[in-house]
């Protein structure tokens, strides 16, 4: 399975791709995890919104939470923003000592702090 970089993705193709991840996981253990319509009952969800999902990648937050839970991922999930996070900060805490004054001629180059 080829991933999406995030990085150079649209937000619908994260979205697909978030959505692909999360049958292929489904499909991979079918014996634990089950049908698309035994999932969805599993998690809380009717059978046409998961299928939705995994067709296109569209769920609220809230749904996708219970998606997360219910593939066993969400500890896995809960290290998403905590480590970035805390190299964040160092990282603006660094440019901001580090970034030297412009007259209006010059450009500011921001740097990208999602990479």
């Amino acid at each position: 399975m080829i991933e999406l970089d995030f990085s150079l993705a649209t937000t619908g193709e994260i979205m697909k791709e978030l959505a692909s991840r999360a049958k292929h996981k489904r499909k991979q253990n079918m014996a634990h995890y089950g049908s698309q319509k035994k999932f969805a009952e599993h998690i809380g969800m009717s059978f046409r919104s998961y299928q939705e999902f995994e067709i296109s990648g569209k769920i609220t937050l809230e749904k996708f939470i219970d998606v997360l839970r219910g593939l066993d991922a969400l500890e896995e999930s809960q290290q998403l923003l905590k480590t970035r996070d805390e190299e964040l900060f160092k990282e603006r805490k660094n440019i901001k000592k580090s970034t030297p004054k412009t007259t209006s001629d010059q450009k500011t180059l921001i740097p990208n702090v999602f990479e």
